[in-house]
């Protein structure tokens, strides 16, 4: 069950970069960004595995390397949000 949950975050995830990228905004988040992201992410609580390619977050059970690519990804727990440029 929780894989289908992951697969069905990750998608709709996608999908709205898809619509943004459409409108010709970016959905793609910068790389300044993604770091930040990322820094916060590998401290946080509900990070979950052993090596960083595979880190997971335990709270929506995502993939952590493949959320923090677009800018439409926001964290469950409210510690980074979606970015707008």
């Amino acid at each position: 069950m929780i894989f289908r949950v992951q697969i069905y975050n990750f998608l709709e995830t996608i999908r709205i970069a898809f619509q943004k990228s459409l409108r010709g905004e970016k959905a793609i988040a910068k790389s300044e960004d993604r770091y930040n992201r990322r820094d916060i992410c590998f401290s946080c609580e509900f990070k979950k595995g052993y090596f960083k390619k595979y880190y997971r977050c335990t709270s929506c059970e995502c993939l952590i390397i493949t959320k923090l690519i677009f800018t439409t990804s926001e964290c469950p727990e409210g510690k980074w949000g979606t970015l707008d440029y």
